[in-house]
């Protein structure tokens, strides 16, 4: 239930946060281009918090949070006379309309690059493009890729961190290039192996990029951390410190690996063999049996820990200074720009999965993980969500930023309106459009939940 309600905060915020610099690009700009602005809108619907300024513009706090807008003079069916004529919408020229429709999306891709120099000049912490298990019957198997090398460079581009990798090889599989992949191992030595790629479609289903490709990051030894006082483990003789190698003579090779062993035997004696000291030391601990979710499952009552060395040898941070910074984050904004525009276009033609769009349950999802995971991760996953309200504004579909700009344009080439049909036409295109879209969204959220 906290977890729950800690989406809900975080979400509200994000969309809060967003929603109110989107709609102050439409209002700055409208006002410096003359403009009355009647209403600015955080959200739709009944208005729960409202005052008006001293410019005579009410600011609205709004019921659904799931949007916004701003009412401007001229709009609709205000009565425009000769004394304010140069305050309407409507009457003003095409560019004028054009550069206030554009200036809401515009100002979220400046949000973006404003979020990621922050980013870059306080330093991204990261973990090393090092390997883990490699899948088999994957490309990456079939190269010949191994675990515990490190990535080093993608197709000629620097990876000094997993982030990088993905994206690079999210590049790569959008442009269906083979991979050439360069690394390094623990000794030293360099390797270079070409990954031929599946099928897009295939490549670029739910499972994500990694996964298809078949890598995945390494996950760190299980090393015994707290242990609850005369919990199994304690009484088994677990020691901070330890180092767990195998249970009942399996190698375990990572605390996922480890704790699902250990849920599965409620009530089972488990042989575990521990690194203790630089030497090793056999165990017998029974987990006890608890109920989670109405099964029965084991639980020993420890805590995992990564020694400081450890942690810092697959740390990276990715840090610049405040000039370098903005070229850095303004490439960063135009690169995921491009990777979304053409992960859309793969979505219209079939080549990626529509399951890869998300809806608000999975953005509230992500907007609890990456608060908790920090104040950097959380304004990450703001310069990417930003980034998306950008990029779907500008798509020329009715009813939305693009759609309008697209309508302008035919205006601007005909030499005169579109009629009020045509108009009409295209808003029910735009509605319908958009209301597939979400349900679409909701659909794949929910997919999730019930997955």
């Amino acid at each position: 239930m906290i977890e729950i309600l800690q989406s809900a905060v975080f979400f509200l915020l994000a969309i809060g946060i967003l929603v109110t610099v989107h709609e102050f690009g439409h209002f700055w700009v409208a006002r410096k281009l003359g403009v009355k602005v009647l209403r600015f809108s955080v959200g739709f619907g009944r208005p729960l918090l409202k005052r008006v300024g001293a410019d005579g513009t009410e600011y609205a706090l709004s019921a659904i949070p799931l949007g916004g807008y701003i009412r401007m003079f001229g709009e609709r069916d205000d009565e425009v006379t000769d004394a304010n004529r140069h305050q309407s919408f409507n009457h003003k020229p095409l560019a004028a309309k054009a550069a206030i429709v554009a200036a809401g999306p515009l100002l979220n891709f400046v949000f973006a690059i404003a979020a990621y120099w922050l980013m870059y000049v306080v330093g991204i912490p990261g973990q090393v493009a090092m390997l883990g298990a490699v899948a088999p019957g994957t490309p990456a198997a079939y190269a010949g890729m191994r675990a515990e090398e490190r990535i080093t460079r993608i197709n000629g581009v620097a990876t000094p961190s997993w982030s990088a990798a993905h994206d690079a090889l999210l590049d790569a599989a959008l442009g269906a290039r083979d991979v050439v992949v360069d690394t390094t191992t623990e000794a030293g030595g360099a390797r270079r192996y070409t990954l031929a790629l599946p099928e897009r479609a295939r490549l670029l289903d739910e499972r994500g990029v990694l996964a298809n490709i078949g890598l995945s990051p390494w996950r760190p030894p299980v090393w015994v951390g707290e242990v609850t006082p005369a919990g199994p483990a304690e009484r088994a003789g677990m020691r901070a410190g330890d180092r767990v190698l195998r249970a009942d003579g399996k190698p375990i090779k990572n605390w996922t690996q480890w704790v699902d062993y250990i849920r599965q035997r409620p009530g089972i004696a488990i042989e575990v063999e521990v690194e203790r000291a630089g030497g090793r030391t056999t165990l017998r601990v029974t987990p006890e049996a608890v109920l989670a979710d109405g099964r029965s499952i084991g639980r020993i009552g420890m805590h995992g820990a990564i020694p400081e060395e450890v942690r810092q040898r697959h740390r990276v941070d990715t840090a610049y200074g405040p000039l370098q910074a903005v070229a850095r984050a303004t490439a960063k904004t135009w690169d995921m720009s491009v990777l979304m525009l053409a992960m859309l276009w793969r979505m219209l033609t079939g080549e990626a999965s529509p399951k890869n769009i998300s809806g608000p349950v999975t953005i509230a999802q992500y907007a609890g993980i990456t608060a908790e995971l920090g104040w950097l991760e959380f304004v990450r996953f703001l310069a990417l969500i930003s980034i998306s309200l950008g990029v779907l504004n500008l798509l020329p579909i009715p009813l939305l930023d693009g759609g309008h700009l697209a309508v302008y344009a035919v205006e601007f080439l005909r030499g005169r309106p579109l009629s009020e049909q045509a108009l009409a036409a295209a808003g029910q295109v735009g509605a319908t459009l958009l209301f597939l879209l979400m349900g679409l969204a909701f659909y794949n959220d929910f997919s999730r939940l019930l997955g």
